[in-house]
């Protein structure tokens, strides 16, 4: 007695549903993954930006601050008396800290200047700006060199420590027989998403 037997090959309309049904979402699940990977890496990424922009921001100014120099800073306006360091909270785009620092490096004494530098800190329009002239007694026409150290600030806060004493702001006028320096300067700098830096730093020129 012979016997035919049907035989099918491939894969049925359903199976075939099926089986893109499920590569769907296989890739679905791949795809995510990844785009969770690569946001992941960047998150990562930006927030090691930020915390070496914010590393060498207050390494500087610790540094400008232990160098600071009992040497009077002359206004550039030629008339104003001389002072050692002047620090108040930051009112428009004027200079809220300013000060003579020593140790600025001239490697094998390539140029004839002095080690004493004259820093300004600036607040401009969101930005924490050192700003640091090529000699201490600065005119109009003295080159500086200026470097954004911290954007997105929304306000910078002072704090000037001399033993049991503290104060707002220091007015360091030679002329007038007041030219001592603190002990200690505190720095809070609060940025605009809330978040904020504090530092304290010795001065370099204690008495």
């Amino acid at each position: 007695m012979s016997r035919s037997v049907s035989q099918q090959t491939g894969f049925t309309l359903a199976e075939t549903l099926v089986a893109l049904f499920i590569l769907a979402i296989v890739s679905s699940a791949g795809a995510a993954l990844l785009i969770s990977s690569t946001s992941a890496s960047q998150y990562v990424r930006e927030r090691e930006i930020e915390a070496r922009t914010l590393d060498i921001a207050q390494s500087l100014i610790r540094q400008d601050i232990a160098a600071l120099s009992q040497r009077a800073v002359q206004p550039t306006d030629g008339f104003s008396p001389a002072g050692n360091l002047f620090g108040e909270a930051p009112r428009g785009e004027e200079p809220f800290l300013r000060f003579v620092r020593s140790g600025w490096i001239n490697p094998a004494g390539i140029e004839q200047r002095s080690t004493l530098q004259s820093v300004e800190y600036v607040l401009r329009g969101g930005a924490l700006i050192r700003q640091a002239s090529l000699r201490p007694d600065a005119t109009r026409g003295t080159p500086v060199s200026s470097r954004v150290l911290l954007e997105d600030v929304q306000r910078v806060q002072l704090g000037f420590v001399r033993g049991n004493q503290r104060s707002d702001f220091w007015l360091g006028d030679a002329v007038a027989g007041t030219g001592i320096l603190p002990d200690l300067i505190e720095i809070e700098i609060i940025f605009e998403n809330g978040t904020s830096l504090s530092l304290a730093a010795l001065t370099g020129g204690r008495t």
